[in-house]
């Protein structure tokens, strides 16, 4: 089950999106498979791309936050939260923690 609010569920497909939309127009447009290319760089920077519209449509989306009352003991308490999250994390930190695990994978299977 899948917990987010506002647009957080987005944060996957924004990271994927410039990988299979540039690497199918490349593959159909040129000729040029990102997937079976001898250098790993087409992949790479597309996965980097992805990120950084990750980050950049989280940052937009998260520029207004909510603000709630929460009532203490000691009166109401206005606090301020993020619209958009997937799984409580903010929707622009998921890029560096996509890019993180998509990098770690890389260098594992390279060390095969």
């Amino acid at each position: 089950m899948i917990f987010y609010s506002g647009h957080g569920y987005l944060a996957l497909a924004f990271f994927i999106a410039p990988f299979i939309i540039i690497g199918s127009l490349l593959n159909w447009g040129l000729g040029f498979d990102v997937l079976s290319a001898r250098s790993r760089w087409p992949l790479h920077s597309l996965i980097i791309l992805g990120a950084v519209l990750t980050f950049v449509l989280g940052r937009y989306f998260n520029r207004n936050m909510i603000e709630d009352t929460i009532y203490e003991k000691t009166g109401p308490v206005k606090v301020l939260r993020p619209r958009h999250t997937l799984y409580s994390i903010r929707m622009e930190y998921w890029a560096p923690i996509m890019l993180a695990v998509y990098f770690a994978f890389v260098v594992y299977f390279s060390l095969r």
